[in-house]
């Protein structure tokens, strides 16, 4: 079972290594069947930013974490798509869903830890959105 102190060592870690600026949590669990004990849901954030302030992060690291990291991505995002593509907003075929690119979360099924673990990381998909957006 992963606990919510586990999630508080991978934002430290990720701190450690990319700065607390490389961080994002958002509060999109459709699809996930798994999630860490304590983070059932975004009613527990509280007690995951408390844990943070306790390890010792600023209120302005945990503001970026809550807010201006996000805002800070997806604006350099809108920016990169305004100026090369126009938005399409055709469905994808599911089809094409179907391929090792793209995951269909409809077809998942919980069946061991390890599967669980792997679909919970779908939480942790705004870190990688935030990452990437360093070197962007």
């Amino acid at each position: 079972t992963l606990f919510r102190s586990a999630v508080a060592d991978h934002f430290d870690h990720i701190k450690n290594i990319a700065g607390a600026e490389s961080i994002g949590i958002g509060g999109d669990y459709d699809g996930v069947k798994g999630f860490p004990q304590g983070l059932e849901d975004v009613s527990k954030y509280p007690a995951l930013i408390q844990e943070l302030f306790n390890r010792g992060w600023t209120e302005s690291e945990l503001e970026g974490v809550l807010r201006t990291n996000f805002l800070r991505v997806f604006r350099s995002i809108e920016k990169v798509r305004n100026s090369t593509m126009k938005p399409n907003e055709a469905e994808i075929p599911i089809n094409e869903v179907d391929n090792p690119c793209r995951l269909n979360l409809a077809t998942l099924t919980t069946v061991t830890n390890n599967t669980q673990r792997r679909e919970s990381l779908s939480i942790w998909i705004i870190f990688t959105l935030i990452c990437l957006s360093r070197y962007m």
